[in-house]
C-alpha cells in the first residue's frame, strides 16, 4: 500500500472516531490508548507483572499475572458497579465479599497466551506448567485452586487492559501470604518469577 493511501485511511478512521457519539470530550490519546489514561486500567497495570518462556525460535508462552490486592479489588468493585449499574446495597455486598476474600487468601488473575494454544492451558491434566508461590529458596506453596475464568470478550476488555483474543484466563488462589510475594511459573521449557513488593 502506498504511503499516501495509508495516511488517507488513517485520517479517515480518526475522523470517524472523533465524531462517533460518546467520543466527544475525549482526546485521541484516550480513545486509542485507554489503558494509559483510564484510572482503573492504570491501577490494573500497576498490580500486574508479565513474563515469557521461549522454547526455541518459534515457540513462546506469555503470562500476565494480576495480583488481586485490596487496592485493586476496591477499584474493581467500583468499576463493576459503574458498568453493570449496581445499587449501593449490591456494591456494598460485593465489596464486603472482595475484602473477605483478600483477608483469607492471596489470589491472581493469569492471562496466558502461547504460540500453540494447548500450551496456554493450566487446568488440563496434561498441562506442562506449574504455578507456585515462593516462600523461600527451599519452600514453595501449591495453589488451592486454578479455575478457568470464562467471561465474554467484552467483559475481559472492560477489566483487563492487556486483553487479546488469544489469551486464556485463570483465577489462581493460594493461602494468604504477606509481601513480598513471588509467583513462580515453571515447566520443561523454562521458568520465570514475578515479584510484588507490596500486597495491598
Amino acid at each position: 500500500m502506498r504511503p499516501a493511501s495509508s495516511f488517507f485511511i488513517l485520517g479517515f478512521l480518526l475522523c470517524i472516531i472523533i465524531f462517533l457519539p460518546g467520543c466527544q470530550g475525549r482526546s485521541i490519546n484516550e480513545l486509542l490508548w485507554p489503558d494509559q489514561h483510564d484510572p482503573f486500567f492504570q491501577k490494573t497495570s500497576a498490580w500486574s507483572r508479565s513474563g515469557v518462556v521461549r522454547d526455541g525460535l518459534e515457540k513462546e508462552t506469555r503470562v500476565v499475572a494480576l495480583l488481586r490486592s485490596e487496592t485493586w479489588r476496591r477499584a474493581y468493585v467500583q468499576r463493576y458497579a459503574e458498568i453493570f449499574g449496581l445499587t449501593g446495597e449490591e456494591a456494598d455486598k460485593m465489596l464486603a465479599d472482595q475484602l473477605r476474600a483478600v483477608a483469607e487468601e492471596t489470589s491472581f488473575t493469569l492471562a496466558v497466551a502461547s504460540t500453540y494454544p494447548d500450551d496456554a492451558r493450566l487446568t488440563h491434566r496434561l498441562t506442562k506448567w506449574r504455578v507456585l508461590l515462593v516462600l523461600s529458596p527451599d519452600q514453595t506453596v501449591q495453589p488451592l485452586e486454578i479455575r478457568s475464568l470464562d467471561l465474554p470478550p467484552a467483559q475481559l476488555q472492560a477489566f483487563y487492559p492487556h486483553h487479546h483474543p488469544w489469551q486464556r484466563y485463570y483465577t489462581v488462589r493460594f493461602p494468604k501470604t504477606e509481601a513480598p510475594i513471588e509467583l513462580l511459573f515453571t515447566g520443561p521449557a523454562g521458568r520465570f518469577v514475578l515479584t510484588w513488593k507490596e500486597s495491598d
